[in-house]
């Protein structure tokens, strides 16, 4: 067997050099001559933070529902303007005369149509005598209209010195007459007409420094009248008084 020979390479394989992991620190020798090595913390894990328990959702009950509360704001608005737009109607209605609503047609002045005054007749002896036939309201209507022309042209004769000329009798009737034209819309808004058109109206003629209206009462027995045939003529002029 052979012996190794001193100067003979050992044949027993040698071992690497023993590596420590990076992650390791090496034991500390006995003895303080040894050096001193820092020991590296452990990596910190993150800690995943306490699950808090989650608190099952209250059961609805009668106690615990909300109702949404409507606003009533608008439907306060709505009825105010409601109120508003009814009273409108109500009095513009009475101020026409539509309606008559506690007064409120005589209280605005309504101007509706009053209807046509009934001319009361008495059979009786007293007839003639009788003051509901003498204040027959037609009559009355007459007598006042041609009193209001009178008082237009009289304003028309202070301004041209002459009344407006017409040989024969004109009606106030008639809108192209020459009394229309010289009265209508300056002294009078319009001429006024005989309440019971066309059987009866309102009669004029001038020959431009006197005038006289001619109208035919309903009151046969009215004296402010002459008989002419089966009327009763009223009779008015520039110089008559009534």
């Amino acid at each position: 067997m052979d012996q190794p020979t001193p100067n003979s390479p050992s044949r027993t394989p040698q071992s690497a050099p023993f590596e420590m992991p990076p992650n390791l620190t090496p034991p500390e020798p006995m003895g303080g001559n040894a050096p001193n090595y820092q020991r590296s913390a452990p990596a910190s894990r993150p800690v995943a933070p306490p699950v808090q328990p989650v608190a099952p959702a209250p059961t609805p009950t009668a106690e615990n529902l909300e109702v949404p509360q409507k606003s009533v704001g608008p439907y306060l608005l709505m009825g105010f303007l409601v109120l508003i737009l009814a009273a409108g109607i109500i009095l513009f209605s009475a101020w026409k005369g539509w309606i008559s609503f506690w007064g409120l047609d005589k209280l605005l002045g309504g101007t509706g149509t009053s209807p046509t005054p009934t001319a009361y007749v008495s059979t009786s002896p007293q007839a003639t005598t009788s003051p509901e036939i003498t204040a027959n309201v037609n009559d009355q209507t007459r007598k006042k209209d041609l009193a209001n022309i009178k008082n237009a042209l009289k304003q028309y004769y202070a301004e041209k010195s002459q009344y407006p000329q017409s040989a024969t009798i004109v009606k106030t009737s008639d809108s192209a007459s020459v009394l229309a034209q010289a009265l209508v819309p300056t002294y009078l808004e319009e001429l006024p007409d005989d309440p019971n058109t066309p059987q009866y109206y309102y009669g004029y003629k001038s020959d431009g420094q006197t005038f006289e209206f001619t109208c035919a009462l309903e009151d046969k027995s009215d004296v402010a009248g002459v008989p002419v045939g089966s009327l009763n003529i009223y009779k008015i002029t520039e110089s008559s008084v009534e």
